[in-house]
């Protein structure tokens, strides 16, 4: 196994069968950004990818002409995390695609125990047609009840096909079972991937690559914010400020000089999961330092942000 610069940033999708993850997927590797994203899934077989989007295909690894690709797992994962690791161009973003019936929170643990691998978040998709029908099956309900608890994202995926007033009851019954996680309302599994990635350049200012590729009506329905810092920043006061945001933040990415340490430090927040990690300095960094966000644009992203960040600098 390679070694990288910096670890790896790692994203598990769950959902139920049929709730529309592998939808999810083709719409992110089709909008990539720029990024180059590595998915890994039980049998790339199941990926409806169009033929003109596929460069090489061998045995278990499908390459795409935008440099992303995708690895069939088979029953080792950890196998599969170190032909993800090794591949050649290196990722930007590992992604798994769970099996219907997987328990998230198991899949991440195997990251957490793989150093080159950061733990980006849980993001499950909801089925809005049938979660009714699999909540109230006795055979299904824990598994449903185990994705969506252990969920940093919710997408409730098939709002197109029914009425707003199941939109509303669901987003209720899953607000009840994950109380910290942002419920995000999609059709057709899209969703840009700035949102569901987090920004890929954090420093306020950059326009991240994804944006440029997503005009599509979903958009007005989110803000940005950014904030530039100066100074040094109370890593411990950082922490409680992102702690207490409301899950109308989706997602937060920042680098820093730590006021304790006198260090730099990124830190990425996505729902109730915040993590911070110690940032070696390129050669050329630029020495800009600050934070980004991406929340809903109904819930006054810049005054909730702004009031939080106001006395956060030395």
């Amino acid at each position: 196994m390679k070694i990288r610069e910096k670890p790896l940033p790692m994203t598990v999708l769950a959902g139920f069968l049929g709730a529309g993850k592998t939808t999810v997927v083709n719409h992110l590797l089709r909008h990539a950004g720029g990024r180059r994203i590595m998915v890994l899934v039980n049998d790339f077989g199941e990926l409806p990818i169009d033929e003109e989007l596929i460069a090489t295909k061998e045995e278990n690894i499908l390459t795409l002409a935008n440099g992303c690709a995708c690895c069939s797992m088979g029953g080792d994962l950890y196998a599969a995390f170190s032909a993800a690791l090794d591949f050649i161009p290196p990722p930007d973003h590992l992604l798994i695609e769970a099996s219907g019936v997987a328990e998230p929170k198991r899949i991440a643990n195997f990251a957490r125990a793989e150093p080159d691998l950061a733990m980006n978040g849980i993001v499950t998709v909801v089925d809005a047609l049938n979660y009714e029908n699999a909540r109230s099956d006795a055979r299904l309900s824990e598994i449903l009840k185990n994705q969506i608890q252990t969920a940093h994202m919710l997408l409730l995926n098939k709002c197109d096909l029914v009425g707003s007033q199941d939109i509303e009851r669901h987003k209720k019954a899953l607000r009840k079972l994950n109380k910290s996680a942002p419920v995000l309302t999609i059709s057709n599994g899209i969703l840009a991937a700035d949102i569901f990635f987090g920004i890929e350049n954090p420093m306020p200012g950059s326009n991240p690559a994804a944006e440029n590729e997503h005009h599509h009506s979903h958009e007005s329905n989110f803000s940005r914010w950014s904030f530039k810092t100066e100074g040094a920043i109370d890593k411990t006061g950082l922490r409680e400020i992102l702690e207490t945001l409301p899950s109308s933040v989706l997602r937060l990415k920042g680098i820093f000089k730590s006021l304790e340490d006198g260090q730099l430090w990124a830190v990425h927040k996505v729902g109730s999961y915040v993590d911070f990690s110690h940032l070696t300095t390129p050669d050329n960094f630029s020495g800009k330092t600050g934070f980004v966000a991406i929340g809903l644009s109904s819930s006054n992203l810049t005054e909730i942000m702004d009031k939080a960040f106001a006395s956060l600098e030395e």
